[in-house]
């Protein structure tokens, strides 16, 4: 039901074109298209199969044969044909561990795929918010380089009149048209950025390649810091970390699988028969048999096969033992790294606003000195160039800052992660 909802929902988005996105509801669309998470439900799949066969292991094994003779040579007095049937249930008492062994390994493989998928669908979202992100990015940055070229554009047509009214030099026309070409070759890249971003936005929600979107949030828009996670809070909730506990746990497994077939096989069989009292007599009454066989046997002694082989295993899980402190080590460092990242760029983006007020004003006043003659052409063309400078690097703050609070969450996890993971399963 939650895929039909999801599809209609993506269809109604694909058929208006130019309709407005959310960032939560482009991220819901990426995961209900993403094929590395088709893929890893179908892995989750797998593994609860390979989970519930295991656990079959413990349970009898009934089979059943029947078996027929022709005896060409006629050796025997009577028919030549003769039959007999079986059945037999088979029920292993102990095999060293082996199969509680088995399924306790595929349990854990199971848990783990399933934890694999959360983070999974964490980069899922990861790679949607860098996407719709960038996409915005790239619409701001085309809008400021068409901004950007207006305002060369209204210069000219200043100096032009200033020029053929005698007022203004021919340097200051040619250095205005030169700027104004070098505007409209930037306003070309910025618009070439722009279709790249929305081919990779498209791209990952199975839109048309090429469809007109319109983001209803942009990273100019305020966006509150999220709430700081404990590292150590963090550890312990974090699939990663769990990962890294259950790979720990299978290891110890991996030692008893190693150990078992060491050590004594038990299992005991009854069964039954059916088949004519005299074999190759055509009056001969079918006859039922049966009975049971108790089966033991134990390995003693194959030159140190066994020391060697659980030394290994137990060298494995070591190993992931000490894989569980690095994993924990390195969640912390990197919640740490994240935070700072989050507190550095909200820094660059308060700079960054002044910066661009303080530009905007610089502009406005040079603009305004070189029309009432007071100032140098090369005064307007260097404010104008400090003022795309900074609002460029207004831009690339915000993103910096929308980016550091989109890689924070996935590191984290939050509300809006768990409602998708809710979804995705």
């Amino acid at each position: 039901m939650r895929k039909i909802i999801l599809i209609i929902f993506a269809s109604l988005i694909h058929s208006a074109t130019g309709a407005q996105i959310t960032l939560s509801d482009y991220c819901n669309m990426v995961i209900e298209y993403s094929i590395p998470l088709q893929q890893a439900e179908l892995n989750t799949e797998r593994t609860e199969a390979e989970w519930q066969r295991a656990k079959r292991g413990q349970l009898p094994q009934l089979s059943m044969g029947s078996q027929a003779t022709l005896d060409f040579a006629r050796h025997i007095e009577g028919r030549r044909w003769g039959w007999t049937t079986n059945a037999d249930i088979r029920q292993n008492i102990y095999s060293g561990g082996k199969i509680s062994a088995t399924t306790q390994r595929t349990e854990l493989g199971h848990e783990i795929s399933l934890l694999e998928q959360q983070v999974l669908i964490r980069q899922v979202i990861l790679s949607a918010e860098s996407a719709y992100w960038r996409l915005s990015h790239a619409e701001e940055y085309r809008k400021t380089m068409s901004e950007y070229v207006a305002i060369i554009e209204s210069l000219r047509g200043v100096i032009a009149y200033r020029y053929e009214e005698g007022y203004s030099a021919k340097g200051d026309l040619l250095q205005i048209e030169s700027r104004l070409s070098d505007a409209h070759y930037q306003l070309s890249a910025a618009e070439e950025a722009y279709e790249i971003a929305l081919h990779n936005f498209n791209s990952l929600c199975n839109n048309k390649i090429t469809q007109a979107i319109s983001l209803s949030e942009s990273i100019l828009d305020s966006t509150p810091k999220p709430e700081r996670v404990d590292a150590d809070t963090l550890v312990w909730s974090h699939p990663d970390y769990r990962i890294a506990e259950l790979n720990a746990e299978r290891a110890h497994a991996d030692v008893k699988l190693a150990r078992a077939p060491f050590l004594p096989q038990i299992d005991i069989s009854i069964y039954g028969s059916l088949q004519p009292e005299l074999a190759h007599t055509a009056k001969s009454k079918p006859q039922l048999g049966g009975g049971a066989v108790f089966n033991f046997s134990t390995p003693i002694y194959h030159f140190g096969e066994r020391r060697e082989a659980v030394d290994a295993a137990k060298s494995t899980q070591l190993s992931s033992e000490l894989e569980v402190e690095n994993v924990a080590d390195n969640l912390r460092l990197v919640e740490h790294d994240g935070w700072t990242n989050i507190e550095r760029t909200w820094q660059r983006v308060v700079a960054a606003q002044e910066s661009m007020t303080i530009a905007e004003e610089n502009l406005e006043i040079s603009t305004f000195a070189y029309n009432e003659g007071q100032t140098t052409i090369l005064d307007v063309l260097q404010a104008q160039i400090s003022w795309l400078q900074t609002y460029r690097n207004m831009l690339a703050a915000h993103y910096d800052y929308q980016m550091a609070v989109a890689e924070y969450r996935y590191i984290v996890g939050d509300n809006f992660m768990e409602s998708s993971d809710n979804l995705a399963n």
